[in-house]
């Protein structure tokens, strides 16, 4: 076997490596489990927390203990719920939630979308991404990673 064809040996040997660790890493959902955690860094103390039907077929009860804010301000937590989600073979999920300004003159309007995907790791763990975007106010949206344990 020449050289050119050795270096392609090993690569393709390689990339067949991380296939498979990246397929390890994966695992199915505790069926009937819940899960919770928090942000990566934890940010404002907020934490994700949801149970997993007891066919670990969905994803229920999902919800944030506050909305994220990546900018300055603050008041009282607002607790955001997101919509149930399918968990596909592949062990991942996606929902997305919103908020709804609660007073004032915009009261009843979008204040802000958010979209929550995850995917389920051996060990029991879980982790993922939350991505916040306010209306109106792009300067307080923003990505956090995120992490949670039934």
């Amino acid at each position: 076997m020449t050289g050119k064809w050795k270096g392609l040996l090993a690569t393709l040997v390689a990339l067949a490596a991380l296939l498979a660790a990246g397929a390890a890493l994966a695992a199915s959902p505790i069926e009937g489990g819940s899960y919770a955690g928090s942000l990566i860094p934890p940010r404002d103390g907020v934490t994700v927390s949801f149970k997993v039907s007891a066919n670990g077929k969905r994803v229920t009860g999902l919800s944030t203990s506050n909305i994220p804010l990546y900018c300055s301000g603050g008041g009282e937590p607002i607790p955001i719920h997101f919509k149930n989600a399918t968990i596909s073979s592949k062990g991942t999920f996606s929902s997305t939630g919103r908020y709804l300004i609660l007073e004032g003159p915009k009261k009843g309007q979008v204040g802000a979308n958010l979209k929550i995907s995850g995917k389920f790791l051996k060990g029991r763990k879980e982790r993922g991404t939350l991505t916040t975007s306010y209306v109106g106010f792009s300067n307080c949206s923003g990505i956090s990673a995120y992490s949670t344990k039934a």
